[in-house]
């Protein structure tokens, strides 16, 4: 008996944690799911040699990085091409073009080292929805994204004049903080904080997104 309510306790715990996600990634497809879960097998094994991640985010590859950057799906709204600024190994871009295999994805990465892991995952799953650009961000020709968006990249108004030149009138810049922003920046008309939980981190984190001024 203490077995089945310990279980039931859990599965509430679980399920209360869940609905601090704006987005559940059990409610995706499973052959996305599956795909996702390949995806951190990848990163676990290369983490060991390449330190892609720190060592304390390295036991929550899942709930920090996959499903963190999944949190932004929902404010996606009739995107067909979506930029990532400072794309790294491939965060939040990889995990977003596994669920939304819809959309095309421009990662924009300068380091080499880090292009070719990508290039390399983009073979092992098979994301044919998936570029990588290896070049900085500054000297980078896309323009009218639907969406650009970037994680730990940098500060929110330095990255809202990055991705202003690549957006289209309207398009979005969305991103990742650990704090929330009122003040719109310079070309855009509005910004939006939108917090969430992840599973077992005890901490809020916000999608911003801001809104590219001038007519669709």
């Amino acid at each position: 008996m203490s077995i089945v309510l310990e279980t039931k306790n859990l599965c509430g715990k679980f399920t209360s944690l869940m609905n601090g996600l704006l987005l559940d990634p059990q409610k995706l497809d499973d052959k996305i799911q599956k795909k996702l879960h390949a995806l951190e097998t990848i990163y676990r094994r290369w983490n060991k040699n390449l330190n892609l991640v720190s060592k304390q985010d390295d036991a929550a590859i899942w709930e920090r990085h996959i499903l963190d950057s999944l949190q932004i799906i929902p404010f996606f709204n009739d995107v067909n091409k979506l930029a990532d600024m400072g794309a790294g190994v491939g965060l939040p871009s990889l995990p977003l073009a596994i669920a939304r295999p819809d959309i095309d994805f421009f990662a924009i990465e300068p380091i080499q080292k880090k292009c070719t892991l990508m290039q390399e995952i983009i073979r092992e799953i098979r994301i044919p929805n998936f570029h990588v650009l290896t070049e900085r961000v500054e000297k980078v020709y896309l323009s009218h994204m639907d969406v650009v968006c970037c994680r730990a990249f940098g500060e929110f108004y330095r990255d809202a004049r990055l991705a202003y030149k690549m957006l289209k009138p309207q398009g979005h810049f969305i991103t990742f903080k650990t704090q929330p922003h009122s003040e719109v920046p310079e070309g855009y008309e509005k910004v939006e904080s939108h917090d969430y939980v992840l599973p077992g981190i005890p901490r809020k984190y916000y999608v911003i997104v801001a809104t590219k001024a001038g007519e669709a």
